[in-house]
């Protein structure tokens, strides 16, 4: 009898949790409150104290919402630079339960003498699951709590093409896909560390870029780390120029400007402001890997500048990607050209300011492929993850032999597409 009192209150106690938790009728909003105070965001104005204003509390999916109107004299960037102190006071010891942990509890849970040593282990287990946090503002502080962190790993599935269309998935959120549409973004700069995700999500958006458009996409590709990262695209089809060193990737720039200005041409003088109004079906990507190799060399990033510049317009379109994204690698002539940014986890804010144009990206988990999407908005996204193998199935049908295609010349083709798969000196 006593036996079953006991067990009845103890999961009782977990159901009764479960529900607040789940109705968001959680404590975390005075936890916050309190974290703001001790954490210096609230400001003194003479005698009194002015701190940020709860207006709202809504559940979303797997979590809470708290909206806030911040004090005079408080920045996005100032409880932005707090996320980190806010985590990890929501997770100073709350003990999250929800409705299917009681099934776990269950399973795991042996009744006999030592249930409530370990009723404690399965706590203590439980416990290793942290909340996450993600912050925005949008005229006011959004502060989303989240009971679990976002999927640590997202297999990539053939369901994420979009066939016929420049749109490439990206990531996803907790919400949905997130897809970078290079024909409305154009040009993109990605950042992060070594073991971040970088090198996995550009293989990502070529690999996408060629099933869904194989007869109109071509590449040019410059891997500064000697080729390493796109060794297994060389012999596609659809790359016409491979670089591994800052000679051959002036070369390479060089030619991709003389294609793209003849193409410019066509296309103002036919009387149309750009290769969509033209209905040219035709695109070619320039992906630099690792370009801050290339800010010590002036030619390189004038003509890199010019690309980005004049490419919006005519269907050539820049993948900048760098591992130190400093104010040199990443100029404001690159940065005003390209206002969409990927970044996953960087070493400094510094780095994340130069990218992002805020802070964030530092703060962000050691998780590869997890990292901070900004395009009209920011958004923190997983990047599925698409292993080499799945790559080299995905792209065999296009490998050729390059040396056998037909000798043919930008002259010739010219009234189609501007360029041709051929091998060039530099493939």
């Amino acid at each position: 009898m006593i036996f079953e009192v006991v067990t009845t209150t103890i999961f009782g106690g977990i159901a009764l949790k479960a529900y607040k938790l789940k109705s968001g009728a959680g404590n975390d909003s005075k936890k916050i409150n309190k974290i703001f105070a001790l954490s210096g965001l609230n400001v003194k104005d003479g005698s009194q104290t002015l701190t940020a204003q709860q207006l709202k509390k809504k559940n979303i999916e797997g979590g809470v919402e708290y909206r806030y109107r911040t004090p005079l004299g408080r920045s996005f960037e100032d409880y932005l630079s707090k996320k980190e102190a806010i985590q990890a006071g929501l997770n100073t010891r709350s003990v999250k339960f929800q409705m299917k942990d009681i099934k776990d509890y269950l399973k795991d849970l042996k009744f006999d003498k030592n249930l409530i040593s370990n009723l404690k282990e399965i706590q203590i287990k439980k416990l290793t699951n942290n909340k996450e946090v993600e912050m925005f503002y949008d005229g006011v502080l959004k502060i989303r709590v989240y009971n679990e962190p976002m999927s640590p790993k997202i297999k990539w599935e053939k369901e994420f093409l979009k066939p016929n269309s420049w749109s490439v998935l990206i990531g996803l959120n907790r919400e949905d896909k997130i897809y970078h549409d290079f024909d409305k973004r154009k040009s993109i700069i990605i950042a992060g560390v070594p073991g971040s995700g970088k090198s996995v999500v550009i293989k990502l958006i070529i690999t996408s870029l060629i099933l869904q458009n194989p007869d109109h996409v071509s590449f040019s590709l410059i891997d500064l780390k000697e080729g390493a990262a796109f060794t297994r695209y060389k012999n596609l089809k659809q790359v016409i120029n491979f670089g591994k060193n800052e000679e051959e990737a002036i070369e390479i720039l060089k030619d991709v400007q003389e294609k793209m200005n003849i193409d410019y041409k066509r296309i103002v003088d036919a009387g149309y402001e750009d290769v969509t109004e033209a209905n040219r079906k035709q695109r070619h990507f320039l992906i630099i890997d690792e370009a801050a190799d290339l800010a010590d060399t002036p030619k390189a990033m004038e003509l890199i500048t010019d690309i980005v510049r004049k490419g919006r317009g005519s269907g050539y379109y820049v993948i900048y990607s760098t591992q130190y994204p400093s104010m040199q690698a990443v100029s404001s002539q690159i940065k005003r050209n390209i206002p969409s940014r990927l970044s996953y986890v960087l070493d400094s804010s510094t780095a994340s300011v130069t990218v992002l144009d805020t802070k964030g990206a530092e703060d962000l988990p050691d998780i590869a492929g997890r990292g901070i999407y900004k395009d009209t908005k920011t958004k923190i996204i997983q990047t599925p993850f698409m292993s080499n193998g799945v790559i080299e199935e995905l792209i065999k049908p296009f490998n050729v032999k390059k040396e056998a295609l037909p000798n043919e010349t930008p002259e010739q083709k010219a009234r189609t597409n501007s360029f041709i798969v051929k091998e060039t000196r530099l493939s």
